[in-house]
């Protein structure tokens, strides 16, 4: 790849839209560096020049070499002697710290660490730094020993949830990643697709640019820009793509590279226009007529559904159901059938959609709310359409798992006027209680006189004769069904929510979109929001989530409990511990609960104290939360270096010898050796 175009293309200073948006505009400049091979030799004022003081500069590892090996052999006198010249030819030097320290400028042999590094060892490498930390006091592993070591964890927990499917996972332990810094590139590929899984838009544009737009020396290879913005195309918005890649189309190897995406993106311009993506514009005739060509002459599933959904948004059913039916008859798809239900429907002819539909269910599992809604046309008045058994039950089955109250009622009217007077009373009653309306009342009630419940109905008449005045004066002129013949209707069978089936999984992505669809039918209960508070909380959304949690809480429900544990646990999780605070002392929450709140409350405390050195307000916030509950090895270890902080070095090595009696951790071994080499305690 043509590194330095691209470095050209954002020196350039192009003002992109929202994707392009904050990238960085001008390229890291290079810095030249001579090799030992190539630099010229020393001349002889150079060499006069050396031996001259150095100021402003200070003595490196090989200036310092021989001042170690004399403290280390406790010769006082030549260190004082080596002291002397150091600091004439470096008028700042002062003596290291560490000069006397145990081991000071003397590196531990870290090969066997290695060899279990290459073996994926973990377990084996923290036997091995306990060993030699208990061999070497005051040692711990080198930096890149540690920071390769975490960095190898850290993509064999990526490779490992990714080929697991766990998205949650990898957008929890790959937060860290920079997607401007980050070298190999399939790691920020799984984020993509982790964050594109739990629908975090946000974040995948962040990852994108940084792979898209980076300086010159991390810039990636043509190749894999290449598969990143085919990757974008599904992802990102086609305008602001379209700008992506007309800025980077100054590399002319990449511009070349990116013609085979230009069908793809226009394909995406349809489909944005077709989905109503707000502020898409509608394509241009050429667009229109490049892809139709493609799709009359290559055929493909995709291409013969986007055409249909292009000509459904702007209202050509009939030109629609015929790409629909073209599709249908390659393979029928749910998208092929919901495609041509709906031509069907604009064209007026619901029986049709309606029989469509119904010898397709089982292609349409994952569609319950298109479902219900063509499956209504049976069960309404006018409907003449012969129902199956199986229609029924997926009728019903739908209903539920999208909370209709509307379709619960229809379904309620089906049961009551073909007699069916307790189906119809479950019915009436479940859709009141998702949506609180007069009919469903009314329905419930005439149910429950059918049956002759009157004690109930009088409940009812307490309860809602007041906000429901006109319903109950509308009941003295009810006549009797019909008695018309119907399907058996079974009464609701707990069939759960199909939001609340994906936050059980931890779909939390799921989660969000099945709420979403509900959502834009109306405004949620406050139990459901409580259920978005959850998968929001799942997303890490805290923003999001903290609004959820709140709007549960506000207007009451049946988990006004569970609205102010989630919106606890969401402040604390932001660290906004003030509000948490706030909240445990407004809200009344169940003791359990708040018992764990206050617990992480006093342990964000502790933690923000220990960080700020403030040793005895961490030992008043941990010895608080030891009264709550117990504590974990890691919180003891920080009381023990509070301890250990404040002077009091038998207590803390008492909490180290005691927590390593429980378990061998090798932090407890060197927290023992540490207090031991300050003590004088030879181990």
């Amino acid at each position: 790849m043509n590194k330095k175009s691209r470095a050209t293309v954002l020196c350039a200073g192009t003002i992109l839209t929202t994707f392009v948006l904050a990238m960085p505009l001008t390229a890291t400049p290079l810095v030249v560096r001579q090799t030992a091979s190539t630099m010229a030799p020393p001349s002889t004022e150079a060499v006069n020049e050396a031996s001259k003081p150095e100021i402003g500069s200070g003595p490196d590892s090989v200036d310092l070499s021989a001042l170690y090996y004399y403290a280390r052999n406790g010769e006082a006198d030549r260190v004082e002697a080596e002291t002397r010249r150091l600091a004439v030819k470096f008028p700042d030097f002062v003596l290291p710290a560490d000069l006397y320290a145990p081991e000071a400028g003397n590196k531990v042999d870290e090969s066997s660490l290695w060899q279990l590094y290459e073996r994926d060892d973990y377990a084996g490498i923290d036997r091995e730094v306990s060993r030699l930390a208990a061999a070497h006091p005051g040692w711990e592993p080198s930096a890149d020993f540690r920071i390769k070591l975490e960095r190898r964890k850290l993509r064999i927990a990526i490779t490992e949830a990714h080929a697991n499917k766990d998205f949650t996972t990898i957008v929890r332990i790959g937060a860290g990643l920079d997607p401007m810094q980050e070298t190999e590139i399939d790691l920020l590929w799984m984020m993509i697709d982790a964050y594109r899984a739990n629908d975090m838009r946000d974040a995948l544009t962040d990852i994108y640019r940084g792979i898209l737009f980076r300086g010159q020396e991390k810039a990636f290879s043509d190749e894999l820009v290449l598969t990143t913005l085919q990757k974008a195309i599904e992802d990102v918005p086609a305008a602001d793509l379209r700008e992506a890649m007309q800025a980077l189309s100054a590399d002319p190897d990449l511009s070349l590279g990116m013609k085979g995406l230009q069908l793809d993106l226009m394909r995406r311009e349809i489909g944005d226009y077709a989905a109503s993506v707000p502020g898409a514009p509608r394509p241009g005739d050429g667009i229109l007529s490049t892809v139709r060509q493609v799709a009359e002459t290559e055929g493909s599933p995709e291409d013969l559904a986007l055409m249909g959904w292009y000509l459904l948004k702007i209202e050509q059913p009939k030109e629609a159901a015929s790409w629909f039916e073209r599709l249908m008859a390659d393979r029928p798809t749910a998208e092929a059938v919901r495609g041509l239900a709906l031509s069907l429907a604009h064209l007026s002819k619901e029986g049709e959609a309606f029989a469509l539909v119904s010898k397709h269910m089982d292609l349409l599992d994952a569609e319950d709310a298109f479902v219900a809604d063509q499956l209504s046309f049976a069960f309404k008045g006018e409907g003449k359409a012969k129902i199956e058994d199986s229609v029924v039950a997926r009728y019903s089955e739908a209903i539920q798992k999208t909370e209709s109250a509307d379709h619960a009622r229809l379904l309620g009217w089906y049961a009551y006027n073909s007699r069916q007077f307790e189906p119809a009373r479950a019915w009436f009653a479940k859709a009141f209680d998702w949506q609180p309306e007069g009919d469903s009342l009314k329905g419930m009630i005439l149910s429950l006189t059918r049956l002759g419940e009157k004690t109930q109905v009088g409940e009812l008449r307490k309860r809602h004769g007041e906000a429901y005045a006109s319903i109950f004066a509308e009941l003295k002129s009810a006549t009797e069904p019909r008695g018309k013949s119907g399907k058996a209707v079974d009464a609701p069978s707990g069939i759960e929510a199909r939001y609340l089936s994906s936050l059980q999984k931890k779909d939390y992505g799921a989660c969000i979109a099945d709420l979403r669809k509900l959502e834009a039918r109306g405004p949620l209960k406050p139990d459901v929001q409580v259920s978005k508070g959850w998968c929001l909380l799942g997303l890490n959304h805290l923003a999001e989530a903290r609004q959820a949690f709140t709007d549960g809480l506000s207007r009451g429900g049946g988990k006004a409990d569970d609205a102010a544990y989630g919106l606890g646990l969401t402040l604390l999780r932001a660290n906004l511990t003030d509000d948490a605070e706030a909240l445990l002392m407004q809200q009344s929450i169940t003791p359990l609960r708040e018992r764990e709140l206050r617990a992480e409350l006093l342990w964000q405390k502790a933690r923000t104290a220990f960080d700020r050195k403030q040793y005895r307000q961490t030992l008043e916030a941990l010895n608080a939360r030891l009264q709550l509950t117990s504590e974990p090895v890691g919180i003891s270890q920080m009381r023990a270096w509070s301890h250990y902080h404040l002077g009091n070095l038998a207590q803390s090595r008492a909490i180290f010898a005691q927590l390593n009696q429980v378990m061998a951790d090798p932090a407890n071994s060197r927290g023992i050796a540490a207090i031991s080499e300050r003590m004088g305690i030879i181990q």
